[in-house]
């Protein structure tokens, strides 16, 4: 699927140098009530003026507004204020992907709706639920058949003792459906933070570092914070897309732009950037185990104080672009956007085919 914008330049050497400034909202939705939790999380961070919808949360969001709050039954597609009639608690995903295509006109119309002006989505998941994994095929299909190019940020189930193999198939069903319609997932997987005695603990602080990822991502198409030199999200779409599906993981670094005694002096000051280590510790916190080295694609996306886009050699471009020829053989890209924070942030996402990598193969096989 091609939802690549002509209007930017990307190639496997350069920059992507966008020709024009025109920025374009995101339709950002959740999708079951851990989707739901991660939009919630992503609205607090700061979303922008991006429309929004939380289909099938279990409990109402402190930052997603009520009237952006949608509940599906076996009898119903609500909206806020409505009397909810129905059973929510669907005993498996064809049940409420059933739910959800008995709804789809009344879908379409609301996804036209929020969806006015808008140049791409972000459809966010935990792909081991019943809810979400049944409703976003049907999610995915309606934006499709809209036009409007999607990413979906999907959160994989750590191994659950004897539901492991149910939650393991949810995310099959989820992403064999979603593949019908976008080339383009963002992964992050829970069996990263399973170590812990109390894993529930971890959930808050994971959700939190996904979200300035999504927010580094989003600042691509907002134009208080995007530069000649920024990624759209609907390019972004492309870049992470393979064709049979395009599966990223992501890692992001940061460090402070300036050292403690010009924090109280407001002009210069700001320090180099040590790129190398940046990209060190991006790989140690990738959302993923994966091997660099078999990635087909890559992004990095820097935000940085608007100092550092007055100098041309203020950013070690080209160590990052050496790093990702070494470690992308099908393409690369480099995005520049701004922040307000006196601080340098470095987010990478590694694009690979789901036959790279194991732990989606290990979740393949543990369903069966």
């Amino acid at each position: 699927m091609d939802h690549s914008n002509h209007n930017t330049v990307t190639t496997k050497n350069h920059i992507c140098i966008a020709v024009d400034l025109l920025c374009m909202a995101v339709l950002l939705i959740g999708a079951g009530n851990a989707g739901s939790a991660l939009l919630d999380d992503v609205c607090e961070r700061g979303a922008g003026k991006n429309p929004m919808i939380a289909i099938c949360p279990k409990v109402p969001f402190k930052h997603i507004k009520n009237k952006e709050q949608y509940r599906l039954t076996d009898k119903g597609f609500f909206g806020s204020g409505d009397e909810v009639i129905g059973r929510s608690d669907f005993k498996d995903t064809a049940s409420s992907a059933s739910a959800m295509d008995s709804y789809d006109a009344v879908l379409l119309e609301l996804l036209n709706k929020k969806a006015e002006g808008v140049d791409a989505a972000i459809i966010f998941l935990g792909l081991g639920g019943i809810t979400g994994s049944g409703i976003a095929p049907t999610i995915a299909r309606t934006l499709s058949d809209l036009d409007v190019p999607a990413m979906v940020f999907g959160v994989l189930p750590a191994p659950a003792g004897v539901e492991t193999r149910a939650r393991y198939g949810n995310v099959s069903y989820a992403i064999e459906g979603l593949k019908k319609y976008t080339d383009a997932f963002l992964l992050m997987d829970n069996q990263r933070i399973a170590y812990t005695d109390n894993i529930e603990s971890m959930y808050p602080p994971y959700n939190q570092y996904a979200a300035v990822v999504i927010s580094d991502i989003l600042s691509g198409s907002d134009p208080k914070t995007s530069t000649a030199t920024s990624i759209r999200v609907r390019d972004m779409i492309s870049n992470m897309s393979l064709a049979g599906g395009g599966f990223s993981v992501f890692g992001r670094a940061s460090i402070l732009s300036k050292d403690l005694l010009h924090y109280f002096i407001p002009v210069g000051g700001h320090k180099p950037v040590d790129v190398p280590t940046m990209i060190g510790v991006a790989i140690e916190k990738t959302s993923m185990n994966a091997d660099t080295r078999v990635a087909r694609k890559s992004t990095a996306l820097f935000r940085v104080p608007s100092w550092y886009m007055k100098d041309a050699n203020a950013i070690d471009t080209r160590s990052i672009e050496r790093f990702q020829e070494e470690n992308s053989s099908e393409g690369h890209y480099l995005g520049i956007s701004l922040t307000k924070r006196s601080l340098v942030t470095l987010t990478m996402l590694f694009t690979y085919r789901y036959s790279d990598l194991p732990r989606l193969c290990e979740i393949r096989d543990g369903a069966l």
